[in-house]
């Protein structure tokens, strides 16, 4: 699932491990600005897993949100 957050696009997936359970992991992607040339990105790695694919979305996607309002201005 993609998302738009201020300038920021979140990119939220769910991989499915071996046991079958869903993995949560997100991209954080920031187009170059006034003072960038470059686009910038963030990824999350492996956060949590769960049972249930939609909850592992929904975690990436607090996740995502959360690490750009701590760490981008």
């Amino acid at each position: 699932m993609q998302y738009n957050y201020g300038t920021f696009h979140i990119d939220c997936r769910a991989h499915r491990a071996n046991d079958g359970r869903y993995v949560a992991r997100a991209r954080i992607s920031r187009g170059p600005g006034d003072a960038e040339d470059r686009v910038e990105t963030h990824d999350s790695g492996d956060i949590d897993s769960f049972a249930d694919e939609a909850d592992a979305i929904s975690c990436a996607k607090a996740w995502a949100i959360k690490w750009c309002d701590e760490n981008w201005d």
